[in-house]
């Protein structure tokens, strides 16, 4: 309770001059009341253009808004030191907060006081305000962040933020990060213990209190587009229960890259993992200008988002002999980046650093999810099955067996791993590494539910090498050869000068272009992203 007291008796603009509620010093009520007498609590709302119609005693004052609230059992004035008012007023005087929290326009800023030796560290408390009342800024909960970390850098603070993207703003790092309710308002408290963590050895040098540098102009604009981007998404990830998914897309032609977002499954907001993706400039772009826009979005992601550098994976392009090319993938797996993330009703495998892609499409999400509905005893087929979502899907889905196949057995076992991951194994689910088409002409069994999403273009010692555009009629003619009569097969590419063949396909299937529906929110930007159509026998 000592750690709590240091804020109970702010000073009036100790906190409201950055727009967040202040709670001003214990004084002497005018009333007296049985057992002591009443004290009152002061504060100033800075924002005059807030609206404090719902606080008590609201009256006008120069200079701001002043709140009184009144302590019915005046422990401070009957003398009771041992209360939570007592020692408030006495921890405050010890510490001068107001001394180092105050922004007073009129005098310079002074430098945070050392604790005193052997000192306990105090515990912040703050409610800021919150978008949905008061059309909170950003800015403001940064300029709370900043000032903590200035004021009080050792001491805890527990703040109940707007929502998510709010809380993010502070630039403080959240160890704990809870999704409450305040009435009927969603909103998110972080804990942070301390408020500013020493800096690792190693790090820059300088003043590990000071607040993150400035983002230049650039870095702002996609920072501001991200939180714009997050904003919109927030109904939709929360109904759905989204955890990973696309929070840019080269919005702003610039600054062209996609930042992905994978959260663990076993943590929160906080523990995200930012997957950055850089789009291939063109040749008129200098080479110095497209690393500088990287930097500039990645910064804005990282501030954004709160996330240390090591959590951040970024596939980068480098010009050369051949055209561009991704620089930083291939060469030795090291697995940092492998976590395990949550889809639907299911746990996934993922690898950030390791492969230009993760293990997981996120713009294929909506027709997984649909897989799943419709897989109940089905035998379900997965060709191309890369790290096997689909199948782990159609065997949550209660699949009555799967089968998957692809030519790389580093897939294979990326599957194998996923089905682990989620309890299934066993005869029920078969693994087969074989070219595709070569092993549909030669299969005789027949299946419920196919999935087939073939790469644009794929060259191995194994096979031959195989075009979309060139060998998706002969693939389609079996895999629907392969389907029961009730079966349904569907075919998804991403390629995006793709034409189907709808001539030749009619001759022996029924075709349905489902694409449309298959694009989640966070794709919406791209609706070529891939397409899709529902294939049945005819």
């Amino acid at each position: 309770m000592a750690g709590l007291a240091g804020v109970i008796d702010w000073q009036v603009g100790d906190v409201a001059t950055l727009g967040a509620p202040a709670l001003a010093s214990p004084s002497r009520s005018r009333h007296s009341r049985e057992g002591g007498e009443p004290w009152t609590l002061e504060g100033r709302n800075e924002d005059v253009t807030a609206d404090t119609s719902a606080l008590p005693n609201r009256h006008s004052r120069e200079g701001g808004n002043p709140v009184t609230l009144e302590n019915p059992g005046g422990d401070v004035a009957a003398g009771k030191a041992n209360s939570p008012w007592a020692r408030a007023k006495e921890n405050a005087e010890a510490t001068s907060m107001d001394s180092r929290l105050r922004g007073n326009d009129d005098q310079e800023q002074q430098p945070s006081r050392p604790e005193p030796a052997g000192a306990t560290p105090g515990l912040v408390v703050s409610n800021p305000p919150y978008d949905a009342r008061l059309a909170a800024d950003p800015a403001l909960y940064r300029a709370l962040g900043d000032a903590l970390r200035r004021a009080v850098p050792d001491w805890r603070a527990s703040l109940l933020c707007g929502d998510a993207e709010l809380a993010r703003a502070t630039g403080l790092r959240a160890g704990k990060r809870y999704q409450i309710f305040n009435g009927a308002l969603e909103c998110t408290l972080i804990v942070c213990d301390p408020i500013a963590p020493a800096r690792r050895e190693g790090a820059d040098s300088g003043d590990s209190t000071q607040a993150a540098p400035t983002l230049s102009d650039g870095a702002q604009m996609v920072a501001n587009r991200l939180r714009r981007n997050l904003r919109k998404l927030k109904a939709w990830r929360q109904r759905e229960g989204v955890t990973c998914y696309r929070a840019y897309d080269a919005d702003l032609p610039e600054y062209s890259a996609a930042i992905d977002i994978y959260q663990p499954a076993d943590g929160n907001e906080s523990d995200a993992w930012l997957h950055v993706q850089e789009y291939a400039a063109p040749a008129t772009v200098p080479e110095a200008d497209q690393r500088r826009r990287l930097g500039e979005l990645t910064a804005a992601a990282r501030e954004v988002f709160a996330v240390p550098r090591e959590r951040v994976a970024l596939k980068t392009r480098a010009r050369g002999k051949g055209g561009s090319k991704y620089a930083d993938v291939g060469g030795a797996r090291t697995g940092q980046g492998m976590l395990v993330v949550r889809e639907g009703d299911v746990r996934l495998r993922v690898n950030l650093f390791d492969y230009l892609d993760t293990g997981l499409f996120l713009d294929h999400r909506p027709l997984r999810l649909r897989i799943a509905e419709e897989a109940e005893d089905t035998r379900f087929l997965n060709l191309f099955g890369y790290a096997g979502a689909a199948t782990v899907h159609a065997a949550a889905g209660r699949a009555r067996q799967t089968t998957t196949v692809d030519l790389s057995a580093t897939y294979l076992q990326w599957c194998a791993d996923n089905l682990q991951e989620n309890g299934f194994g066993g005869a029920r689910h078969r693994l087969v590494q074989a070219d595709a088409l070569a092993w549909l002409q030669a299969d005789t069994a027949e299946y419920d539910l196919v999935f087939c999403d073939p790469p644009t273009f794929s060259n191995s010692k194994r096979a031959d090498d195989f075009d979309i555009q060139a060998a998706h009629v002969p693939l389609l003619r079996a895999a629907v050869a392969r389907l029961a009569r009730d079966g349904v097969l569907y075919f998804s590419n991403n390629f995006r000068r793709f034409k189907l063949d709808e001539a030749a396909v009619s001759e022996f299937a029924h075709i349905e272009d489902i694409s449309a529906s298959t694009i989640p929110p966070d794709f919406e930007r791209n609706p070529r992203i891939h397409r899709c159509w529902r294939l049945t026998r005819r």
